[in-house]
């Protein structure tokens, strides 16, 4: 009898001793997820849509590719000392937009400016380039230049959905078929060789050039620029990359980054062109 209370005892010691230990490591200091040292370890993504020959995904070679993915990869990540986290694919707009408001250590490489954006959202201080918004028809139609919203009321333009439109081409006769895809630009214009829509629409004539000389189309279309202010187009950041913004746009002026952004494209197209 003795020896069974004995054993009895023995056990109930034993399991408090567990139970003390299993308390003191529940209440040791656990590692701070959200501390800076934690966020510097994680990944800044970056999100593009597929506008070449400033940036694309490459069907052939199966990266991304293009100006601005060369400016950032090759120059501007280096100085940072950063490893940036391409997408695998390109994305539409709309997902970018979503991204920069609900992610965070996030980056849409190719926007243009929306004030309303800076809500989310912060820009680069000196944009990439400026664009300068088109309408692309083919030369059999007899529209050769464009003053007044009158002249192209009859008329239906591809563009993007959700995507940025220019003050001129918001008069309510203008009218839009809207693609829900990265690759708004070539889908549009094989519409247009294929007579199903009248004109392809562009914030700027570097992807309606690339795309063009691509499907063999260089030739057969006119580019008629509209009368608007040109377009800045710059890197945008989520809110919580203040830092990286501020060194983003130390190293794009030391580096003369409109000047060698330039360069770089003439690698994809002939940029007398613009």
């Amino acid at each position: 009898m003795k020896k069974s209370f004995f054993i009895f005892l023995m056990f109930l010691l034993f399991g408090s001793l567990c139970t003390l230990g299993i308390a003191k490591q529940t209440n040791l200091p656990q590692p701070d997820h959200d501390g800076p040292e934690t966020k510097a370890l994680l990944p800044i993504k970056i999100g593009y849509f597929n506008g070449p020959p400033h940036i694309f995904f490459d069907e052939k070679n199966k990266k991304v590719s293009g100006a601005v993915f060369d400016l950032i990869e090759n120059h501007i990540a280096p100085e940072m000392g950063v490893k940036f986290h391409w997408e695998v694919k390109p994305a539409t707009i709309p997902r970018q937009l979503n991204q920069l408001l609900n992610s965070k250590r996030y980056i849409a490489c190719l926007l243009t400016f929306v004030p309303t954006r800076l809500e989310y959202s912060i820009y680069s201080k000196n944009p990439f380039f400026y664009g300068h918004p088109i309408i692309a028809v083919l030369k059999s139609n007899p529209l050769k230049n464009i003053e007044e919203a009158s002249d192209i009321s009859h008329m239906v333009f591809g563009y993007a959905q959700k995507a940025y439109v220019t003050p001129f081409m918001r008069h309510p006769s203008i009218k839009f078929d809207l693609v829900g895809s990265p690759d708004f630009q070539e889908i549009n214009l094989k519409k247009v060789a294929y007579r199903r829509i009248d004109g392809v629409y562009s914030l700027g004539k570097g992807s309606t050039l690339f795309y063009l000389q691509k499907l063999g189309l260089l030739d057969e279309f006119n580019l008629l620029e509209l009368p608007e202010k040109p377009l800045p187009f710059h890197m945008v950041f989520s809110k919580d990359l203040r830092e990286y913004t501020e060194k983003f746009d130390q190293i794009f002026e030391r580096l003369g980054g409109q000047s060698l952004y330039l360069e770089l494209l003439s690698k994809y197209i002939d940029v007398s062109r613009l």
